[in-house]
């Protein structure tokens, strides 16, 4: 009896242990493919464009003051950076908060940056309540995350010209808010890829 009873509960440990480990991991799945992320809403956007629009502004120019002309400079929190060179590309700088140092110094230092000016741009980023920056017409600027998809900021130095006004009404990531600004959500490999309808 005091065998059977041992294997029982030998049994029901390990049951009871990868439940519990299956559920850790599912836990751990959802998480990495944002489902406890905030979904944030159009007025959540415009009240963060609004309450930091000077510090926006302020990260545009500093950002297009320190870009080296005709390279594009992708920079994700995934540990990459991607340079490009050509007169069409536009440079993106994301914080990386997870970086290989030495790739990361080595593609910094051909652009002429320091940590200094990245430490500078970073601090521009968050007084702009942002994650990721571009520079063009119109700037972008990576508001938040959700999930693997990322809320941006398009802010124009003149109004919008209507053909591309109308290029932005015809597609669901793109919400027109006003002449300098137009809301958008990339989505990810996965979840949404547009902005959820009457958004």
């Amino acid at each position: 009896m005091n065998t059977y009873i041992k294997v029982v509960i030998e049994i029901s440990a390990l049951i009871i242990s990868v439940f519990i480990g299956y559920v850790i991991y599912m836990l751990m799945i959802f998480s990495a493919f944002g489902l406890f992320d905030k979904d944030y809403t159009r007025q959540d956007l415009i009240t963060s464009y609004s309450e930091h629009h000077e510090a926006i502004q302020d990260a545009i120019g500093f950002y297009a003051s320190v870009v080296p002309p005709e390279k594009e400079v992708e920079d994700d929190a995934i540990s990459r950076i991607v340079v490009k060179e050509g007169s069409n590309k536009n440079p993106t700088y994301t914080y990386a908060s997870d970086y290989k140092p030495a790739k990361i110094d080595s593609i910094v230092s051909s652009l002429g940056w320091t940590q200094t000016m990245l430490d500078k741009l970073q601090e521009k980023l968050e007084a702009a309540d942002c994650i990721s920056i571009q520079n063009g017409e119109p700037a972008k600027l990576g508001f938040k995350r959700s999930g693997m998809g990322m809320y941006s900021f398009n802010v124009f130095k003149k109004p919008i010209p209507d053909s591309l006004r109308e290029q932005y009404a015809r597609s669901c990531t793109y919400l027109i808010q006003s002449d300098e600004l137009v809301l958008e959500y990339g989505g990810g490999a996965m979840g949404p890829q547009c902005f959820p309808p009457n958004y």
